[in-house]
């Protein structure tokens, strides 16, 4: 019997994943996909195939599986897969069906779940010698059969609601007019007004209601004080954490954190849930002040933003063509494997929550005042664990009430401004109403990233707010004049001399050299105007108290 090297990608991935309203909806977005795909591996493992990438079956991946197979029949072997894989969804359907008690249009919510997979293969002879050519011919062939993308489209339904997640696709709830059928509020899918949802996306909100510990936005924002909270005043918050959750509705701790939060709960969440919250609407008010006032310094309301980050290897393409043979490239899949599990303990020791891991993507919420700290130890480990590559990690810190699509494709542009120098760190702050700021540090040069360390010190110990923005006009006027290196940085260090003297006498001699010294190693305008942006960051940084991780 022959055997074939053959390599399968399963999508769509991003607009897929990015279709969500709700954390919970992302994070199944990309479950299914990890799921799917480890179905087909186990399907090859079946068959007879061996495993490269991921290196078992048991072993969660992205959405991409690489094998070799013995067939004499690759192509009939390729087309059981994708049938497989077309009925595990559908059964998957059938299943969240169930537990569904509104009316659907069954026939159109059959073809979006049997269309709505992109399933790409290619294949090529192998006998067991010349690896890396057999393996770079067999992803050119992969990649030109996604370039063709010819998969059928569902014909629209006139008349009919198109989905708020997914626009491509009507949505197969039988409306009554403008309004949603009974029953439609209720758990698991507690859909909001006008959340007119396709097959696929009642598949993830149906799954997501089911998954346990997905947090709301709003939590996640709202950690930045619970996380230390908790250390003075467990009691308060572990109170507050109970009221949220014998509410009868989808209400989080982090809901309960923020006054209008609550008030549009009580406004539109179902009678039942009105009722109840309004009984303990003072009981509410007390522990959120509460808890509040046990943080240190207090705070007067509780942080609303919080920190997506999106991490992505630096030039795996050429690392995994350096693998000589299947087993080199099997032992590479099993390193980036056990990256991915420790990535979700250091996600979740820095009180965050994994979305995605899988190879060496990972896409994750924290607190923003454990975000920076997070990622030094996530480079740390892919250094360390994968060897011969490095990881670029964006972060986007955004509203908690901020479009969760809008949030993840922030996110990515970090990411993608970190690959630009790679091995990089890029922080992009995304405030309500404001212009975004972005920064980009290197760990090659800083590791430990102690410049952000250091600035988000500078501003608690008493560095001006407004330094930075001093340093920004000095930037744009220096970009429209003939001002000398030496001169830039004579005057940016009287300003900050000035500010010094008369607003940051707390500051500690050694953050105190640490601007010094980034003052004197400005070139250009354009230097100058990079480290007040990163300073403005760190300004609003600094506004949230210091956080400990958990062991």
């Amino acid at each position: 019997m022959n055997r074939y090297l053959i390599s399968i990608s399963v999508g769509p991935v991003q607009e897929f994943i990015a279709a969500a309203r709700r954390t919970a909806d992302l994070k199944q977005g990309s479950q299914l996909l990890q799921d799917l795909a480890g179905h087909i591996a186990t399907e090859l493992e079946q068959r007879g195939g061996t495993l490269i990438f991921p290196a078992t079956s048991s072993m969660p991946g992205p959405n991409k599986v690489v094998a070799e197979v013995p067939t004499d029949d690759p192509s009939t072997l390729v087309e059981d897969l994708r049938s497989s894989a077309v009925e595990w969804l559908w059964q998957k359907w059938i299943s969240t069906c169930e537990q569904l008690h509104v009316p659907l249009d069954a026939d159109l919510a059959e073809e979006q779940v049997r269309q709505f997979l992109e399933f790409y293969a290619a294949w090529v002879p192998y006998s067991g010698s010349d690896y890396p050519d057999r393996r770079q011919r067999v992803e050119l062939l992969l990649a030109g059969r996604k370039a063709l993308r010819n998969f059928q489209q569902i014909p629209p339904r006139p008349g009919r609601w198109k989905s708020p997640l997914d626009p491509s696709r009507d949505t197969v709830l039988e409306l009554q007019g403008s309004r949603l059928p009974p029953g439609a509020e209720d758990a698991p899918l507690s859909l909001k007004p006008r959340e007119y949802l396709d097959a696929i996306s009642l598949l993830k909100r149906v799954l997501g209601s089911s998954a346990r510990g997905a947090p709301s936005t709003s939590e996640m924002a709202a950690q930045s004080a619970l996380c230390v909270a908790r250390r003075k005043n467990a009691e308060a918050v572990d109170t507050l954490e109970q009221i949220a959750q014998n509410a009868p509705g989808m209400v989080d701790i982090g809901d309960l954190m923020f006054p209008t939060r609550v008030q549009e709960e009580i406004d539109s969440g179902g009678e039942r849930l009105n009722r109840y919250l309004k009984q303990r609407q003072q009981e509410i008010d007390r522990l959120r002040k509460e808890i509040l006032r046990s943080v240190q310094p207090p705070l007067s309301e509780c942080p609303p933003y919080y920190a997506l980050v999106a991490a992505d290897g630096d030039r795996m393409g050429a690392l995994i063509a350096q693998q000589n043979t299947p087993n080199d490239h099997r032992q590479l899949s099993q390193r980036l494997a056990d990256f991915a599990r420790q990535a979700r303990n250091t996600v979740q020791q820095h009180h965050g929550y994994t979305i995605y891991a899988g190879g060496d993507d990972l896409l994750a919420m924290l607190p923003i005042n454990t975000a920076i700290a997070c990622a030094v130890q996530l480079a740390d480990a892919f250094r360390n664990q994968v060897g011969g590559a490095t990881l670029s990690i964006g972060i986007a810190i955004v509203h908690h009430l901020e479009n969760l699509h809008q949030a993840l494709e922030w996110a990515r542009q970090a990411e993608r401004e970190a690959k630009v120098s790679r091995n990089a760190l890029a922080v992009a702050l995304h405030t309500r109403g404001g212009v975004p700021i972005s920064a980009v540090t290197v760990f090659a040069s800083d590791p430990y990233q102690e410049a952000w360390m250091r600035s988000v010190q500078a501003f608690r110990e008493g560095l001006s707010h407004g330094f930075p923005y001093e340093l920004v006009h000095l930037a744009r006027e220096a970009e429209n004049t003939s001002l000398s290196v030496h001169a830039l940085r004579a005057e940016a260090m009287r300003i900050y001399r000035r500010k010094e003297g008369s607003e940051a006498r707390g500051i500690r001699p050694e953050v105190a050299r640490y601007i010094e010294q980034e003052l004197q190693q400005v070139n250009s305008p354009a230097d100058l105007r990079r480290f007040a942006e990163r300073l403005i960051i760190a300004r609003f940084l600094a506004t949230v108290p210091d956080a400990e991780v958990t062991p």
